[in-house]
């Protein structure tokens, strides 16, 4: 009798945090996802390009605008959606982020961004004063 009472305790402890973990991914996380997140240039200093994707998913219905976060510029906004995408062509030679913003509340419900790279540094060489 004592061992039964054991093991139902046990089997449930094991349960409930499997049912836990069901209901926090029922899909309804909101995403915010810049797709690639590098890109890599020649050299350091020049500009990369790169065409990127900016993909966003909430769980509620709203007004929502994708903004630069260093400028603070409004890149392209949506009315109502619950989801979207922005094609962007980038093109600098620093990392940027990006922020989806709530229209209607101001508040920020998302941050991803892009990071530069580069396959050479500018590494300047001490150059020695010869005689010969």
């Amino acid at each position: 009798m004592y061992f039964k009472s054991k093991l139902y305790i046990c089997l449930l402890l094991v349960h409930f945090p499997f049912e836990a973990f069901a209901k926090i991914n029922d899909g309804s996380a909101n995403t915010f996802t810049v797709t690639p997140n590098k890109c890599i240039a020649l050299r350091e200093g020049s500009p990369c390009y790169a065409p990127i994707s900016v993909n966003w998913k909430q769980s509620t219905v709203g007004n929502y605008c994708i903004r630069s976060s260093d400028k603070k510029q409004i890149m392209q906004c949506w009315t109502a959606q619950k989801s979207g995408v922005f094609q962007y062509e980038f093109n600098s030679e620093k990392n940027q982020k990006f922020e989806l913003i709530n229209t209607k509340t101001g508040q920020v419900s998302g941050r991803a961004g892009i990071k530069v790279h580069w396959v050479y540094t500018n590494k300047q060489k001490k150059r020695r004063w010869r005689l010969f």
